[in-house]
């Protein structure tokens, strides 16, 4: 039956039907390429970014917190438990002598030598690894030169290493107390420790600075989540 049969019979409809049903589909959207995207399209969401400092000041609180146990808590009680009350030489900022490192080994003994390593391969690990770690990421969230990122870096991986070292110079150095060089070594990582500490303070203090500018620069321009910009 021709069109013209079909509307004579069924009404107009039916002739077009076959026209309308053969339509082509509309093709689909193409997506937007990154080049053709508005300016300010591919900027970071203020929550993303509220999302990783709130990440990277949880580790830094952590790692604080336990070196903080550790120095404050768990050496002195060893310090009482261990070896009579004598100072742990780690505690010692301007590090030590023969003598000093001879009259500690005598009041732990063998066992207490044991001891000292089973705190140092503990707590004495974690406490230089997270505080590093926690050091690494607030200043590579907070710094924008990439020159000086990396400075901030080796200061805090030298920090973590020479603490890592110094422990296992102690415990050799409390093993063999007539070893002036063993002795020497150990002493000089223990001072190289606390000056490298003073580095570390010294570089957060200078981060924190550089945050508080930035976030002043950006509440005077109406940068900050939630401000109107200025005109």
């Amino acid at each position: 039956m021709t069109n013209s049969q079909k509307a004579k019979k069924y009404g107009k409809s039916a002739g077009s039907s076959k026209r309308a049903g053969a339509t082509a589909a509309p093709a689909p959207r193409r997506g937007q390429h990154v080049h053709e995207m508005p300016n300010g399209a591919l900027k970071a969401e203020p929550a993303k970014a509220s999302s990783a400092s709130i990440v990277v000041g949880a580790v830094l609180v952590i790692g604080l917190a336990i070196w903080a146990y550790y120095h404050s808590v768990v050496l002195p009680g060893f310090s009482e438990r261990a070896a009579g009350g004598m100072g742990v030489p780690e505690l010692q900022f301007g590090g030590f002598d023969q003598p000093y490192i001879a009259q500690f080994s005598q009041a732990l003994g063998d066992t207490g030598l044991g001891d000292y390593t089973g705190v140092h391969a503990t707590t004495g690990l974690f406490a230089p690894l997270l505080f590093a770690l926690g050091l690494l990421l607030f200043f590579g969230l907070n710094t924008a030169k990439r020159a000086v990122k990396w400075l901030f870096w080796l200061v805090a991986l030298a920090y973590a290493l020479v603490f890592v070292l110094g422990n296992r110079a102690l415990e050799a150095a409390v093993a063999s107390p007539d070893d002036t060089a063993l002795v020497s070594s150990a002493s000089g990582l223990v001072f190289t420790r606390w000056a490298l500490l003073a580095a570390v303070i010294v570089v957060a203090l200078i981060v924190n600075i550089m945050v508080v500018r930035r976030k002043l620069n950006d509440f005077a321009q109406g940068k900050l989540p939630g401000q109107k910009p200025h005109d």
